[in-house]
């Protein structure tokens, strides 16, 4: 993940053309001569490709002899034999060759970037100063290649990781070519198996061929010399440093001259050349009269045809959901007329751009793909759909092919349809070739997260309750990611499966008792060193040796190494090599790394050196120079004496042996998540020590001190072998260290084959590390086995040292050329360039910061649900603009930054995010900081989510890294599971299992539930009655309140309400008045009374007398202070809520709490009332009912759609609705009959933030300074399951007294404005209330008329559009028949349920008058202005589409472009507001309407589309 990722510009590139592609046409000239040669740009791109490529074909020949030298049998067989061996330790040699590869690629480049522009010609230095120089560049290579900068991972992208496979593969079948006939196999067969693809047109998704393979290496940009020389040099070397065994003779191969070795010459000819040829030949495929001339002309022609003029992303896509409409539901979020413009310009590319289909990884042509494939991959298009859209875009160019192909059919070069046909759908293919990889890197492994989930809810006997909620999380933290996190318990199932699995291991049987120690939270190398330690004395406690591992952090998408141990086992002995007699001291097979370790300075030997010199345990992370060095001490490190029962003189040779055999250089895959550094032990099996001292010391020495002689007696070695094994056994008993012997451990493999038969598994099983181990003897031996792979799985790993090549010497034409001492270009440069956001490792428990940005209180609910799951860490939870500047990062040392920010009209952001917007944060502030965010909004809204994209911008621009890429969350769709899903993802991410328990060990919580309780004052004089809450910084008084609606339906009321304009405030017409409410005393009521026993006994508790009665003793516990304290594991501290204390409930409950239910704060209310009821008797009737709750909310969530939470809210649209129901359903198991309710104090923390609202200011400061005025609709609604909705702050108003009572209102600032100039064409769109901006725009445009004399009205135009019901609904209708008849503006009223006219709405009556507005909007002045409900703004944006389809001939796209650039101007500007407070249908219903509405996006366009006559459009 990039620390500077600019969500602005990706949201640019989605909503706008490609910049790149608007100049194709005048930049591509073609040959009017189709018999000429092929455009000059193609021809000097493949002649300088041609003398690139002979170049390196000149460097082959030289090393490795002439092309084209046959390779005899005998060097078919070296190579089958040597590659045998090869695949036997696969997963370690294909690491080394293809980082080797990488490694040697990024050297060159490193260099070649130093010697750029060289400026001194004096190169001549000393071998010493070459080799420091050389070091940092083998320094700068490595961390060019761990963050991924390097030229192979640059061309493959997103099929980097696949590229160790695909180069195995490719391997792998050619060596095989030379022997076809021995490729039928009777036992083990090691086999990588080439991916099989899907199909339709013809083309695969992955590689299944040889020649596949080339053309893959081609179309990613790799060039001649990134698949010469120095490939072939990283698949010899890591022949020779990589695989284990090897026979004499293939090490005399590998040893001999490049021209005469049968590998070399293997990997030259047949590999190497052969790239080289093809990379040659696919740019050849692209220089056909076809695809320089048949293909650009036919496509130009195609684009300027009277029927597809800009019209062919509208065609294509229609007839694509038409004939597929199962691809309906992956574009359901899609906006199609972005897409729609995108597959233009993707066939642009196909067809235009024909020169770069094989270019640079930095050409515009890549650039763009990668860009549409990364659109793709957040559509969840999927793969399969592929061969559907190539068919299509084939059927909707095929009208056109009868015309083209005639007019060529007397030329130089006809053409015929199928000919067009097969060059579209091979053009089809190299673009979609790059766009789906990206998916079908996901979908790859999502399918082996499922699989391994699902084996562990196999294991863990899982629910599928449970299993379907954990592939959720699973999948969304993929799709956010790139990769996914384990759980603790998933990481021990997977674990002892993989030894379970494992077919080379012997003593299975033991695998379900494996401990497995979860660190993956560890970062810190003293941290690990310690688990280390740890890990020892956990294995070896008591001498019995238990098995255990110890699992550090996965591999991170954007890293190549991940953590690694260099030292290859818990206790390794050094060895030293006798320069003079050539003699080595000690375990001969470490003697390279001893020496490379000594070499490096990274360790000292002890003096004097023995052959028992343990060395130091070596590890590497990412992001350090240099590998962390430790050197444990004795006590932790167990070794036995290895003597025998008979032979006294074997001990006297001092040799000893480590008791635990921890492996530290395994790697383990679960579910495609790869971890690097997983120290594990078992126990040995004596057979194991015998092999090692048998290879590495002298068995003479041994035979001699068992009184063998090695001269006369036949099969000596084997007398040894014998004698050594019982000698083994002998000393770890005698130590007391578990040690198992080779008959012993054979029976147990049997019995666990048994074991595995029972459980209905077959048990895989390699029989040459069994049976050929243990012998003919053993009962093994006769046992067949099938070698086939299971996952999860063990890997072998590649030795990072040595790959890297640390020690190595610099090679023999190294030279970096002398710089000149002003250059700014360096070795050191370099390294920071590379090197610019190490980690931080050393931090253990999180400092979060969680800051909101929230106007509903959506967000700040939500910020705190996400602080109470973190509590642990005591997190920091604010508004954003308690933190702007974030000068809190440094201060507090802050980790983690996680941000929920709305969206407030035009793309702004909240009132309690503004500051934070204004203050600029300093550069590089966040570097190192975590960040995520959840931008909050509804996809109604033109700039959905503008203000979380502004915010993580923001950040990423201070340098923060993605913790998790912008996440938004839509309330048109599915904003509750979105929220809750983030929520969930990022509290993962920051406190995982792992480290929450550690954590909680370290701080010594226990298991005890958080406590909340209420801590009352001392007792205060109170009135009879709770008086109303009264604004201690004033009140605006209220100067008109008269209803506008005549008639006489109480549930319909729309008022007109006049303020003073609060003291030191001024406002502008168009902008928003601030109102904040409160709750209702009938609510306050029903709440206090829900609590009656608890404030009751307060009351009493406080003195007063309980004969008061009920309603006096809670009206005065009401007007009494309190404070909330949290009670957590011993430690009390005030409970974080979104009210200052100490207050009294009364004030609480009137202004600062809400007690409207939402789908933020529905979960943890659910959750509060699941865990009360729990502590009750006899509670299934109640747990009943909470069951249903939790169902409501499971089901929502687990579609995905806000379905069920909107039917929950219908059932219970406030807090006070649900706990009443709640108390009802526990009336049964209270013995008193009365019903039970969690204590207020609990209640209370959760509830969210009484929140402000907007209203859209109705009057003109011109005419009206010191007044205010806003229209207002007052909400009385019934849901769908009878509950009556009255809108909080619009009752609360409307009940206002005019001339005495007053409201705490403020001016809210807008972008709102009407244009200057008066002879600007102006349209304006109000439904039912959206008139209120309406009518100061009006009257500020009546006064300026009148001003000056300006009478002179003819050709200005100001249409108002107006909605409503009906005539009596009417609103402001008399003024507005005034203006009309002032020539102010042209009215045009839309009654939807008129009892005499037709019915209709605003856009109806916008396209009644489509051509004269038509003939408006291509005015360059015209302004548009709309207010209302979001839904009517998006069928006026829709009508205005059509009108500038139909009367101005434009395409789809044209339209929708269009108006994108008046909005762009400010010339098309919108105050529109969600639906939940919409007066047309209940509440519910709205909702759903608008959810349903949004939910399938692209069928709405397709009908749209479809609804559209062309023939009048044309």
């Amino acid at each position: 993940m990039t620390p500077h990722n600019n969500h602005d510009e990706e949201e640019k590139k989605d909503e706008q053309t490609y910049t790149a592609n608007q100049d194709i046409e005048s930049t591509e000239k073609l040959s009017p001569d189709i018999g000429t040669t092929m455009p000059p740009a193609l021809e000097k791109e493949i002649n300088d490709f041609r003398s690139e490529a002979e170049k390196e074909l000149v460097k082959l020949a030289e090393i490795y002899g002439p092309a084209g030298a046959k390779l005899s049998r005998v060097d078919a067989v070296t190579l089958m034999d040597g590659w045998n061996k090869v695949l036997a330790f696969q997963t370690m040699w294909k690491e080394a060759f293809f980082m080797r590869w990488r490694i040697l690629l990024a050297r060159e480049k490193v260099i070649c970037s130093y010697n750029h522009n060289d400026t001194d010609e004096n190169n001549d230095e000393s071998n010493s100063k070459a080799s420091h120089r050389f070091e940092k560049v083998v320094k700068l290579a490595e961390k060019m290649v761990d963050k991924n900068q390097d030229p192979i991972a640059l061309c493959l992208g997103s099929r980097l990781s696949s590229g160790k496979d695909t180069m195995l593969s490719l391997f792998d079948q050619t060596i095989r070519d030379l022997c076809p006939h021995t490729q039928t196999v009777q036992r083990e067969a090691y086999r990588p198996t080439l991916e099989d693809g899907g199909a339709g047109l013809g083309f695969s998704l992955e590689c299944n061929t040889v020649e596949e393979i080339f053309r893959m290496l081609s179309r990613c940009g790799l060039r001649p010399k990134h698949v010469g020389t120095a490939l072939c040099e990283a698949f010899l070397w890591s022949l020779e440093s990589h695989t284990p065994y090897a026979l004499d003779d293939e090490k005399e191969d590998l040893e001999q001259r490049p021209d005469q070795g049968a590998f070399s010459r293997f990997v030259a000819d047949k590999v190497a050349r052969m790239a080289i040829k093809d990379m040659i030949n696919i740019r050849e495929d692209f220089a056909t009269p076809m695809f320089t001339f048949h293909l650009p002309t036919f496509w130009r022609q195609v684009k300027a045809h009277p029927k597809m003029k800009n019209r062919f992303g509208e065609k294509f896509y229609t007839n694509l959901l038409t004939d597929y409409p199962e691809l309906l539901d992956y574009f359901a979020r899609a906006d199609m007329d972005t897409l729609s413009s995108h597959i233009a310009l993707a066939v642009d590319l196909m067809l235009l751009r024909y020169s770069e289909v094989v270019a640079e990884v930095d050409s515009v042509f890549r650039k763009t793909v990668d860009h549409l494939a990364d659109m793709h991959r957040r559509l969840d298009i999927p793969t399969d759909a592929y061969p559907s859209m190539g068919l299509n875009a084939v059927k909707t160019l095929q009208p056109f092919f009868t015309e083209y192909v005639s007019s060529f059919e007397n030329t130089q070069r006809p053409v015929t349809a199928d000919e067009l046909t097969q060059g579209l759908v091979a053009s089809y293919m190299e673009v979609m070739w790059f766009v789906f990889h990206p998916m079908l890197k996901e979908e790859k492994l999502i399918a082996k997260a499922e699989a391994f989930i699902g084996q562990c809810a196999e294991e863990l006997r899982w629910p599928q309750s449970q299993l379907s909620k954990r592939l959720c999380q699973v999948k969304l933290e993929i799709n956010k990611t790139g990769t996914y996190s384990h759980t603790s318990d998933e990481i021990q199932v997977g674990a002892r499966l993989a030894w379970r699995n494992s077919a080379k291991c012997i003593g299975r049987i033991a695998w379900n008792t494996l401990e497995v120690r979860d660190r993956t939270h560890v970062n810190s190398p003293s941290a690990m060193m310690n688990e280390l330690i740890d890990h020892f004395m956990t294995a070896t406690a008591g001498t019995n040796i238990q098995s255990v591992m110890t699992v550090f952090r996965a591999l991170t998408p954007d890293e190549s190494w991940g953590p690694r141990f260099w030292t290859e086992q818990g206790v390794r002995y050094a060895a030293y090599k006798d320069e003079q007699t050539g003699e080595i001291l000690g375990d001969g097979a470490n003697l390279e790394f001893t020496e490379f370790i000594v070499k490096k300075g990274y360790w000292t030997p002890p003096e004097p050196r023995t052959q028992h010199d343990i060395l130091p345990c070596i590890f590497k992370m990412p992001g350090i120079d240099t590998p962390i060095v430790h050197e444990f001490d004795p006590k932790y490190l167990y070794e036995a004496q290895i003597e025998h029962p008979d032979y006294p003189d074997v001990a006297k040779l001092g040799h000893k042996w480590g008791t635990v055999p921890i492996i530290n250089t395994m790697a383990m895959n679960l579910g495609g998540i790869q971890y690097t550094a997983l120290p594990f032990n078992g126990w040995f099996c004596s057979i194991e020590i015998v092999r090692n001292l048998m290879e590495r010391y002298s068995p003479e020495k041994f035979a001699m001190a068992m009184g063998i002689d090695t001269k006369s007696t036949r099969m000596w070695k084997n007398q040894v072998q014998y004698e050594l094994d019982r000698a083994i056994c002998h000393s770890f008993d005698k130590s007391g260290f578990t040690i198992v012997d080779l008959e012993t451990v054979g029976e147990q493999f049997v019995t666990h084959c048994k074991r595995e038969k029972a459980n209905g598994r077959e048990c895989p099983g390699q029989w040459s590390w069994i049976g050929g181990l243990a012998g003919p003897t053993n009962v093994t031996w006769h046992k067949e086995m099938r070698d086939f792979l299971v996952t999860p799985q063990y890997e072998y790993c590649a030795q990072q040292w040595k790959v890297v090549g640390y020690d190595e010497e610099p090679p023999i034409d190294f030279e970096l050329k002398s710089r000149n001492t002003s250059s700014t270009t360096s070795l050191d440069t370099l390294s920071l360039a590379i090197n610019s956001d190490e980690d931080e490792f050393d931090i253990k428990i999180p400092r979060v910061l969680i800051a909101y940005g929230s106007e509903t209180g959506t967000a700040e609910a939500a910020a705190g649900r996400l602080g109470r799951s973190l509590r642990i860490c005591r997190p920091i939870v604010c508004s954003l603009n308690d933190v702007a500047g974030m000068d809190v990062v440094t201060k507090k040392a802050i980790t983690h930054v996680l941000v929920l920010c709305s969206t407030f009209g035009s793309g702004e952001a909240p009132s309690n995010a503004t500051d934070f917007m204004k203050t600029d944060i300093p550069l590089r502030l966040l570097v190192g900081t975590k960040v995520a965010v959840l931008g909050l909004g509804s996809s109604m809204y033109p700039d959905f989510a503008r203000a979380g994209i502004n915010v993580a911008n923001k950040l990423n621009q201070a340098g923060a890294v993605e913790l998790i890429p912008l996440t938004k969350a839509d309330e048109a769709v599915d904003s509750p599971a979105v929220i809750s899903g983030w929520l969930e993802l990022t509290k993962n991410l920051i406190l995982p299992e792992s480290l929450e328990t550690q954590i909680e060990a370290s701080l010594g919580f226990g298991n005890e539930p958080v406590e909340y309780k209420l801590k009352w004052s001392e007792a205060t004089e109170a009135k009879e009655i709770v008086p109303r809450f009264s604004w201690p910084t004033g009140e605006s008084i209220c100067r008109v309140n008269e209803e506008l609606i005549i008639g006489n339906d109480p549930t319909r009321s729309t008022r007109r309400i006049v303020f003073d304009v609060p003291p030191d405030s001024s406002y502008i017409t168009g902008d928003h008045l601030s109102v904040q409410p409160l709750n209702s005393f009938d609510m306050i009521k029903r709440f206090a009374m829900v609590f009656e026993e608890e404030l009751t006994n307060a009351a009493i508790a406080a003195g007063r007398d309980e004969s008061d009665g009920t309603d006096k003793l809670v009206t005065w516990q009401l007007q009494q202070t309190f404070e909330v304290d949290c009670l957590d594991n011993g430690q009390v501290y005030p409970a974080q809520t979104c009210f200052s204390t100490p207050s009294t409930l009364a004030d609480i409950l009137q202004a600062n709490v809400t007690l409207s239910l939402s789908s933020a704060s529905v979960n943890d209310m659910v959750m509060l009332l699941k865990e009360h009821t729990s502590m009750m008797e006899n509670n299934a009737k109640v747990a009943d009912f909470v069951g249903s709750l939790e169902k409501l909310i499971g089901e929502g969530e687990k579609h995905n759609d806000g379905g069920s939470m909107e039917s929950f809210l219908s059932l219970y649209p406030t807090l006070v609705d649900l706990l009443e129901a709640y108390k009802r359903s526990t009336k049964s198991v209270d013995e008193r009959g009365v019903g039970s309710v969690p204590s207020i104090a609990y209640v209370l923390p959760i509830l969210p933030r009484l929140q402000p609202r907007l209203y859209s200011i109705s009057s003109s400061n011109v005419s009206s300074p010191r007044h205010v005025e806003i229209t207002v609709g007052v909400v009385h609604a019934t849901t769908d399951d009878g509950v009556v909705i009255k809108g909080v702050c619009s009752n609360y108003i409307a009940g206002l007294s005019p001339g005495t009572d007053g409201a705490h209102v403020s001016i809210h600032q807008s972008s709102f404005r009407a244009p200057r100039n008066l002879e600007s064409p102006v349209i304006l769109v109000g439904a039912g209330t959206g008139l209120a901006p309406m009518m100061g725009f009006v009257q500020d445009r009546a006064i300026a008329l009148k001003k000056e004399g300006n009478t002179d009205l003819d050709g200005l135009e100001c249409h108002l559009f107006f909605g409503c019901r009906s005539e009596e609904e009417a609103i402001y209708k008399q003024k507005l028949d005034e203006y009309e008849r002032s020539d102010v503006l042209k009215l045009h009223l839309a009654l939807s349920r008129s009892k005499v006219q037709p019915k209709m709405y605003v856009q109806d009556a916008v396209e009644r008058c489509g051509e004269h507005l038509a003939s408006l909007l291509i005015d360059e002045d015209c302004h548009y202005y709309v207010c209302g409900d979001a839904r009517m703004g998006d069928e006026c944006y829709e009508a205005f589409v059509n009108v500038l389809r139909k009367f101005c001939k434009m395409s789809r796209i044209q339209a929708v472009n269009h108006l994108k650039r008046m909005r762009v101007e400010e010339r098309w500007q919108y105050d529109l507001w969600g639906v939940s407070t919409a007066m047309d249908e209940s509440y519910a219903a709205s909702k759903e309407l608008t959810r349903k509405k949004r939910a399938s996006r692209a069928m709405n366009w397709l009908n749209r589309m479809n609804s559209v006559n062309e023939e009048e459009i044309m």
